[in-house]
């Protein structure tokens, strides 16, 4: 058993930021199921959202984002974080962050930040870091938890499951309400499995995009918290709205990575393969649109003409401009070829992002006592059936570091005795090898079935394949010993059924969620949060 008084599962903004809060309170352990970089923020390219210029309001903000939402964001949530955002980037600032600035000659300051605009919004307010903003937040994050003695970092290590009373001998029969002490932890290297008991522990792992085959997102995010916390008992929510990213790249060999919405805002336009624009067809803001509509728009027109790719040409951008501000995305495409100020860029939309996640508050507070969720995990209520570009850093600083400093981070807690994990000596390698490609097969009816533009038949039958997939998984993990291959396709087949059967719950459209059995919103009914 190893004792700390706060866990942190995930090294993100959201887990790191959280650690570092209360490691004025007691030991602080962060565990990460690969290295402390492997996680969304390092991959954010675009930056973070925040009211940093005076000719820019708080109000325009919110209504930008709930707008973006397809209006099913909470107001007082949206405006609660979208009022310390400011404070918390002079935070991010005070701890090291290297934000681009208007003037190099000055320090940095919220005044003398580099502003760009993204999707969706009306105004420049987002703060970058060239084109790799995620990775210099994780440096400066991660530097002062390694210099704090209070913080111990363990990598290579998964969470498999949250300690709570599903574990505990009762001999007095049921206990009411859900409780977490901690997680079953395995270090990836020996499959060795401890106890990682806590007063307090922190979701902080991130989305679950790996569900689909086609998607943005590091190898990591197979939606293990999520998962977790259903198995334990807490509730899901708006899990059918998973935003598609309209301009990933597209590559023959399948080689994805994003391309930042912040070369739409520097001027960007999306092409057809014929060299017409078509997005002003679509809506007003042209290839500035919000994601949802910029990525169905895309999805529509590609197969109009049964094609794989368009677009996105840069090209009027000045090259200078375009290397300085985007030098990741100029190394990423030299690789293959492409000299972006000179060529226009195969782009197609793939899964990027989860708007719904763990229910929480605004502190991070879950159904669950003693367990807090912050980032893509969790769903705050900030942005609704979309987000808007670049909240989502927004977001999970600052629940991240209300929840550091909530109140209940300082109660008292009383342990029952937990039981070790009971691992199992043998591992079926024969029997493992047949049923490990249900993972890719899951990442390939998600794509097919449960994409950009849904049907109920196609859900319907989306669910029969994927539930048969999780009952044969899950056989598999009850019966041998624990590895994290097989903990990550259990997750993910769990994560697909709660995303398939919200998707038939809501029987209209809005936002990342497209039915063309019912192309309209319908805000008499739907109007609220899919819950499961």
């Amino acid at each position: 058993m190893k004792d700390y008084d706060f866990l942190v599962l995930g090294s993100g903004i959201a887990g790191l930021v959280y650690a570092l809060q209360v490691s004025t309170l007691g030991k602080v352990a962060i565990v990460t199921k690969r290295g402390l970089y492997d996680c969304n923020t390092d991959y954010a390219q675009g930056g973070i959202a925040a009211v940093l210029d005076a000719t820019d309001s708080f109000a325009g903000h919110a209504e930008d984002t709930y707008t973006a939402g397809a209006e099913l964001g909470k107001k007082q949530v949206i405006r609660q974080i979208i009022t310390e955002g400011p404070n918390l980037i002079q935070y991010l600032i005070d701890l090291g962050t290297d934000f681009t600035l208007r003037d190099d000659s000055y320090d940095a300051s919220l005044e003398n930040l580099s502003l760009t605009m993204e999707g969706g919004h009306r105004h420049r307010r987002v703060a970058y870091a060239a084109d790799s903003t995620g990775h210099q937040i994780m440096q400066a994050l991660i530097s002062r938890c390694q210099e704090n003695a209070n913080i111990d970092i363990y990598e290579n290590s998964i969470a498999i499951d949250l300690i709570t009373q599903h574990h505990i001998l009762q001999d007095e029969g049921f206990v009411p309400g859900i409780s977490c002490w901690g997680a079953y932890v395995m270090d990836d290297a020996t499959h060795e499995v401890h106890i990682f008991r806590a007063s307090k522990t922190m979701l902080a792992t991130g989305g679950a995009a790996r569900i689909y085959a086609h998607n943005t997102n590091p190898v990591v995010s197979t939606g293990d918290g999520m998962a977790m916390a259903r198995l334990a008992g807490g509730r899901l929510a708006n899990m059918e709205f998973i935003q598609f990213h309209p301009t990933a790249f597209w590559s023959p060999g399948g080689d994805t990575f994003l391309i930042s919405e912040a070369l739409r805002g520097e001027g960007a336009v999306l092409r057809l393969c014929d060299g017409s624009a078509f997005m002003e067809n679509y809506h007003p803001q042209g290839s500035l649109a919000p994601r949802d509509i910029v990525s169905r728009a895309i999805d529509a027109e590609l197969k109009k003409r049964g094609e794989k790719f368009c677009y996105l040409d840069a090209t009027v951008i000045p090259a200078d401009k375009l290397r300085k501000h985007f030098p990741y995305i100029d190394a990423r495409l030299k690789e293959h070829g492409i000299d972006f100020t000179k060529d226009p860029i195969p782009v197609s939309p793939a899964a990027h992002y989860f708007c719904g996640g763990v229910l929480s508050t605004i502190d991070g507070i879950t159904d669950i006592h003693n367990l807090f969720a912050a980032g893509e995990v969790a769903c705050s209520g900030l942005h609704g059936a979309n987000r808007l570009a670049s909240n989502s850093l927004l977001e999970a600083l600052v629940i991240a570091y209300r929840a550091g400093n909530h109140p209940s981070n300082r109660e008292e807690v009383a342990f029952p005795e937990i039981p070790a994990w009971q691992q199992r000596q043998e591992f079926n390698e024969n029997e493992w090898v047949v049923i490990s490609h249900n993972r890719e097969i899951i990442g390939t009816i998600m794509d097919g079935y449960v994409g950009i533009r849904r049907s109920r038949r196609l859900l319907k039958y989306a669910l029969s394949r994927i539930e048969n997939i999780y009952n044969e998984v899950n056989n598999f993990y009850q019966h041998n010993a624990v590895r994290r291959e097989v903990v990550e396709t259990r997750n993910m087949a769990i994560i697909a059924i709660a995303v398939i059967r919200s998707a038939l719950m809501r029987r209209e459209s809005r936002g990342a969620h497209f039915l063309i059995d019912a192309p309209e919103r319908n805000d008499a009914l739907y109007k609220i949060d899919t819950i499961i």
